[in-house]
């Protein structure tokens, strides 16, 4: 028998003793109320369960922690289930043609269960949210494209199967890929030159050209088509409302990443993303560090 099962029958028993004395205190006509004690416990068990199915939950094993989140809930709603139950049984039989005021202890401890109902189901839809997240938007990538283990402790690349983009695995070794490098905009070829090598990097010229150049003569992960993202699909990746998740990413920056779309009312200017918190901004010369992408069903 789980611990679960265990504080489960505990609550049970101690709920309908408490349930028992109201009911027979009423039938003796010197009564003793109960009912408040009995909501609150069922509040106690919710939060109880909460605790336990959340305090050994591992963010990084979320497989392995997703049957002991669902015992802690299951004693969490058993017990909001069973007080809310005994509560409303109770006052139905002792019942009295006085309308019920909203002062009532009753109907605060209920409107309390209301809300801690309330936030338990956000609870598991954010953890829903976050299995999912973990399960099936990213794919890691080998060295020439293949797909890894989502246990793999080492990859080249990372496929988003929402979007279809395929981004570059920064590393922190102080080599060509370095995260904490930065870089300007500079495309030769283009109406808006940029300029060159005006950023503070490693293993290339520190411009969008010398490290799309470097990174392409490597093949990373297979392919040579790799390039600045624009802004819009860097927010693919963070915005406002979804942070970056950094099982995927482990060593991207919470600084600006430069993008490959200029800003229309600045001149030399090109739009950044800030990967801490999703928002927009804009460098002279795009300058900042730099994540490469290309798309899946290309090259």
């Amino acid at each position: 028998m789980t611990t679960e099962t265990l504080l489960i029958a505990l609550f049970t028993a101690i709920m309908s003793w408490l349930a028992f004395q109201d009911w027979r205190s009423f039938q003796r006509e010197q009564h003793v109320d109960y009912k408040s004690i009995i909501v609150s416990l069922g509040i106690l068990g919710t939060f109880i369960g909460i605790m336990l199915g959340l305090w050994e939950f591992n963010t990084h094993d979320i497989k392995a922690s997703v049957p002991q989140l669902l015992e802690g809930l299951k004693l969490a709603f058993s017990t909001s289930i069973i007080g809310m139950g005994l509560s409303v049984l109770l006052s139905i039989l002792q019942a009295k043609p006085v309308q019920q005021s909203q002062d009532d202890p009753i109907v605060k401890r209920l409107d309390q269960m209301n809300q801690t109902l309330v936030a338990i189901f956000e609870t598991v839809k954010q953890l829903r949210s976050d299995i999912y997240q973990h399960r099936y938007r990213f794919t890691k990538l080998g060295a020439s494209g293949e797909t890894l283990a989502d246990d793999t402790t080492h990859w080249a690349a990372i496929l988003d199967n929402e979007s279809g983009f395929v981004w570059e695995i920064k590393t922190h070794d102080g080599g060509l890929q370095d995260s904490r490098h930065t870089y300007t905009w500079y495309a030769p070829d283009d109406e808006w030159v940029g300029k060159e090598n005006g950023g503070n990097c490693e293993g290339c010229p520190c411009d969008t050209q010398g490290y799309m150049a470097a990174i392409n003569e490597m093949l990373l992960a297979g392919y040579h088509d790799w390039r600045v993202p624009t802004i819009t699909e860097l927010e693919t990746l963070v915005n406002p409302q979804n942070p970056l998740d950094k099982r995927y990413f482990p060593h991207i920056q919470s600084g600006w990443y430069g993008s490959s779309t200029p800003h229309a009312d600045q001149d030399d200017t090109l739009w950044n993303l800030n990967f801490q918190n999703g928002h927009r901004g804009y460098a002279k010369l795009g300058y900042g560090h730099l994540v490469l992408m290309r798309k899946a069903d290309e090259g």
